[in-house]
């Protein structure tokens, strides 16, 4: 295995904001990033929409939650399997499946809710579905990125990718909140099915770039050696124990925002406006890393990253109070959508980083089920939006927020001072 192997000076690519456009050179990765464009517009307008229509629905916090578990459950659950499988067959043709699946959900939740027969365990049957299919589309589009553009623009090209989806985290809320405000929230849905059929057929273009193998071995030997290589790599297990840090104590706050919309006295268009607060953040984060090229020290940028992205959960958790307390009154939406653009930033330059390191530190031949895993965390978050929907109904959002972004905070901190062969990864 030579996954643990330093960075050398020959796999230092450029840096700089001339390099930030780098790996769009390469025309099978052009046509990728733009039909992870489409799919992330998709997507970036249905999540906010559904949030939103499962909080006008129920009024509850928790069944707010409910609705993301119903996604992270399978998602999570799918992902022990979807890497072996995506190790054995062509990781192209898992991206267009699952788009096309998705295009079928969207679409039929979109008729129900211009039929006026949608209802609340609508949402929970088509967030299962949506679960299943983004266990397996996700750690596919994760993976085939270095095979598109090989070792050297790696990182650059998962940024790049990243920079595509807060370009979606930006405008999709935006657009859902206008679309829902004026035209009901069936609009929004069906604009995210013309979404999915772009990048269905945007995809179509790639060309079969996977290396097949273990067809010799059974699907559940598959997995389990990749386990027991996960668990021989000190680096990749600890990178997976740091993300899952991050997605516990932090990730799930967007699945509040609804809540914190409510708080600062705004409706669908502000909270749309909050959402894409965000992705303002989340893109200069990714564009920002997307320059750096592949940097030594991602282990102290990563540390870093998560501490800065605690401390600003924290404040945003306390914003409802802190705003009027500086003055703010009905204008405190204003330090709210601030805040979130922190943390939008840091979120995505820390979980940029991490999947480059993930993806680096793999060996060729495990990346897919090494990738699957890692792709556990984000299903892990619809599952804590729930516990945290749990706890916004006892205690309240801010005070849930706020003790969430002091968690990460410590534990960051304390792998900063206490790990020493993370804190100097390369």
């Amino acid at each position: 295995m030579r996954s643990n192997q330093p960075v050398t000076a020959a796999l230092v690519h450029k840096r700089g904001w001339r390099a930030t456009l780098d790996a769009l050179t390469v025309r099978n990765y052009r046509w990728f990033w733009f039909g992870s464009l489409a799919s992330y517009f998709a997507g970036n307008m249905q999540t906010p929409t559904q949030a939103w229509l499962a909080y006008q629905i129920t009024h509850s916090p928790l069944m707010l939650g409910v609705v993301s578990a119903a996604q992270g459950v399978p998602q999570f659950l799918t992902n022990f399997v979807s890497g072996a499988v995506i190790d054995r067959i062509q990781k192209r043709d898992v991206i267009i499946v699952c788009q096309s699946a998705q295009v079928a959900n969207t679409l039929a939740m979109a008729a129900l809710i211009a039929t006026g027969h949608i209802q609340y365990w609508n949402l929970l049957v088509s967030s299962f579905i949506a679960g299943v299919i983004s266990g397996f589309n996700m750690p596919a589009r994760n993976t085939i990125a270095p095979e598109l553009v090989g070792k050297e623009r790696t990182y650059n090209a998962i940024a790049l990718n990243n920079a595509g989806s807060n370009i979606a985290r930006v405008a999709g809320p935006a657009i859902a909140g206008v679309l829902i405000g004026f035209m009901g929230t069936q609009s929004a849905y069906y604009v995210g099915v013309g979404f999915n059929i772009v990048g269905v057929a945007t995809m179509s273009f790639l060309p079969r770039t996977s290396k097949l193998g273990m067809t010799g071995k059974s699907l559940a030997s598959s997995v389990g050696d990749g386990f027991k290589y996960i668990r021989v790599q000190y680096l990749i297990l600890f990178v997976l124990i740091m993300e899952a840090a991050l997605t516990a104590f932090g990730m799930w706050y967007q699945g509040l925002i609804p809540v914190f919309a409510s708080l600062v006295g705004t409706g669908s268009i502000g909270y749309g406006l909050m959402m894409s607060a965000v992705g303002v953040g989340a893109l200069v984060g990714s564009l920002s890393v997307a320059s750096l090229g592949n940097f030594r020290r991602k282990g102290l940028f990563m540390i870093t990253m998560g501490a800065v992205f605690g401390i600003a959960l924290v404040l945003f958790g306390r914003a409802p109070a802190l705003g009027p307390l500086i003055h703010l009154k009905t204008n405190t939406y204003y330090l709210a959508a601030f805040l979130l653009v922190i943390v939008g930033l840091c979120s995505t330059a820390y979980t940029t980083t991490s999947l480059t390191a993930i993806q680096m530190l793999s060996a060729e031949e495990y990346r897919g089920r090494v990738t699957s895993v890692y792709q556990m965390m984000p299903a892990l978050y619809q599952i804590c939006v729930f516990l945290s929907g749990a706890a916004a109904q006892e205690v309240g959002a801010p005070l849930t927020v706020t003790v969430g972004g002091a968690c990460l905070t410590t534990f960051m901190l304390s792998m900063g001072i206490f790990n020493k062969r993370v804190r100097h990864m390369e």
